[in-house]
């Protein structure tokens, strides 16, 4: 059971769900590569054996803290509030009630439309909040829209 689905409100529902896009294993997934490529040429190497297995661990790693971060993000809109919650190691968790929302901002570059994934930011009466690479932006925000005409009504 998740963080969100633990702390749901009496008489609260989940209306969409959505995690970190997988575009996050991008770089990743290059450096265990090029690390493949170093470790193969170090071996060859005599002096250069001795660390030889130090950029494929860094690479592991890194692709290790990219994991947890997937799969510890959580972007709800619920019939009462947003839930915003990312991060393992530094944790950012944002939680705003659909009433006091003034505006939901997506931005996506090019790829990021063509992949389903962008930043959102959320305005509540002049405080900020960003979430970068989310998937479904878009509709994430329909949601969190519709929603918020349910209240306005």
């Amino acid at each position: 059971m998740s963080y969100i689905d633990r702390n749901l409100l009496a008489d609260e529902r989940i209306q969409f769900r959505t995690k970190k896009h997988l575009i996050i294993f991008f770089f990743p997934v290059i450096l265990f590569i090029l690390a493949i490529y170093a470790y193969q040429y170090m071996h060859g190497n005599f002096i250069m054996q001795r660390v030889e297995w130090v950029i494929p661990l860094l690479a592991l790693v890194y692709f290790g803290t990219v994991w947890l971060e997937y799969i510890t993000s959580e972007f709800v809109v619920t019939n009462k509030r947003i839930i915003m919650r990312e991060g393992f190691f530094i944790r950012h968790t944002t939680e705003l009630r659909i009433h006091t929302i003034s505006q939901i901002n997506v931005n996506q570059n090019l790829i990021g439309q063509m992949l389903n994934f962008g930043n959102i930011s959320l305005n509540a009466f002049g405080a900020t909040d960003s979430f970068a690479q989310i998937a479904y932006p878009l509709q994430f925000q329909k949601y969190a829209n519709e929603e918020l005409d349910r209240v306005v009504r």
